[in-house]
């Protein structure tokens, strides 16, 4: 059993110490505000392709590909959205928080926390289905948030402008292009590959620090329920309900782990982003990405160890 535990935290350890290397950044004035939200563009933008890339490329799709499993992904994430909104405009009359908690209760940061946990628990080249998934429910997040946050300022939802987000998206360009590599039955130089495993490599610990130094303690609100309420779904409730049916459906392995860490992973980093333009609660958006975010390095791994205790994975 201490076995199974150290493997668990070991699993989320490396992205506790990136996190912590980012706030100490943050806190001895190494980086402001503006550096931070300028190097988090250029990584997502310039690096995110590669380790998306890099985890579909030589790989036989068709055998990774669980139909299954993505239906499950989608439906869940589906069912959390429909659940959390419902939910939200039954416990709280005003727009403005409403988009904040919905966006914080089941748009998962399941890029950055995710991703790299997976990783370390099974090693870079053996998480197909993991990157798969990734591509099926980051394009939801994307639409679902935009019409959270235009439905309660009164806005429109224009078709185009989602399909735009959704092509333009890092992640989503990787993906399509490994496929379109694949496809074409093209085979990358040795050195091609080399600079592709390298610049994948980087990304999570280069995302992970930058977090970390997005991290505002500044300035925060006495709305604890509001953030305990949220704080408890998305960490606690949510996964609980999204594992328990993963595991009932015979989901192991990789593509157990899939599920657990879409669900478990804190709130996304961009919902702060997307609260603060579109006229939502940034400050309560951004205060979840803190909370839920420090608090996830310890649900995380007890999630983990519950499976792995079970012989799960």
């Amino acid at each position: 059993m201490l076995q199974n535990f150290l493997i668990c935290v070991n699993a989320v350890v490396p992205s506790a110490i990136y996190l912590a290397i980012g706030i100490i950044l943050k806190l001895a004035h190494v980086v402001t505000d503006e550096e931070v939200r300028k190097f988090t563009h250029m990584v997502f933008v310039a690096l995110y392709p590669f380790i998306m890339f890099e985890n579909l490329y030589g790989k036989n799709i068709a055998e990774h590909m669980d139909l299954k499993l993505g239906l499950y992904a989608i439906g869940f994430t589906f069912l959390q959205f429909m659940v959390s909104w419902l939910f939200v405009c039954g416990i709280e009359k005003d727009n403005f928080e409403r988009g904040a908690m919905i966006q914080a209760l089941y748009r998962s940061n399941y890029v950055l926390m995710g991703f790299p946990i997976a990783i370390n628990l099974f090693g870079k080249g053996n998480i197909t289905a993991v990157a798969i998934i990734m591509m099926l429910v980051v394009p939801f997040y994307n639409v679902s948030s935009v019409i959270i946050f235009e439905n309660f300022r009164g806005g429109k939802v224009h078709v185009k402008d989602i399909l735009k987000r959704i092509l333009t998206n890092p992640i989503i360009d990787g993906g399509i292009a490994a496929f379109v590599v694949m496809m074409l039955g093209i085979d990358l130089p040795a050195t091609i590959e080399t600079t592709v495993g390298a610049l994948s490599d980087a990304t999570a610990p280069i995302s992970l620090i930058l977090l970390g130094a997005s991290l505002n303690f500044e300035g925060f609100s006495s709305d604890r329920k509001r953030i305990a309420i949220c704080a408890l779904g998305k960490l606690v409730i949510f996964p609980a309900i999204g594992i328990a049916g993963a595991v009932a459906l015979g989901f192991r392995d990789v593509p157990l782990i899939a599920i657990t860490l879409m669900t478990a992973a804190p709130v996304a980093l961009s919902s702060y982003a997307m609260a603060s333009s579109m006229g939502g609660n940034g400050k309560l958006a951004g205060e979840l990405v803190v909370i839920t975010t420090l608090t996830s390095c310890f649900t995380i791994p007890v999630f983990l160890f519950i499976l792995k205790t079970n012989g799960l994975f």
